[in-house]
């Protein structure tokens, strides 16, 4: 016969509740043309986004890719991100797995 009981020193097991969400006006917006890469740092995975710019005080302007953020994520962040902008994108007629079965590449 086996008997179990509770460890009574262990913390009782808790259904995790989100935090409560803060809307803040004033973060910061970063517009990105493209993105250069990604990374993973010691497991948090690391997306460098790009922005075209002219700079005209040259005497010849030519256009640049230039660095305008990084955004760090846990991986389970990662793996929402992906999953609610595909499910975004799918909802607003671009379809992720459509465009790349039709062969094209994303850039």
């Amino acid at each position: 016969m086996h008997v179990s009981i509770k460890n009574p020193l262990a913390p009782e097991q808790r259904v995790a509740q989100q935090p409560a969400f803060i809307d803040n006006p004033f973060a910061p917006e970063i517009f990105a043309t493209g993105f250069s890469g990604f990374a993973n740092h010691n497991g948090v995975i690391v997306l460098t986004v790009e922005s075209a710019r002219c700079d005209h005080g040259r005497q010849e302007p030519v256009m640049e890719r230039v660095v305008v953020g990084r955004l760090a994520l846990t991986p389970q962040a990662a793996v929402s991100l992906v999953s609610g902008l595909n499910q975004f994108l799918e909802q607003q007629g671009l379809s992720p797995s459509r465009i790349l079965a039709n062969g094209s590449t994303f850039q």
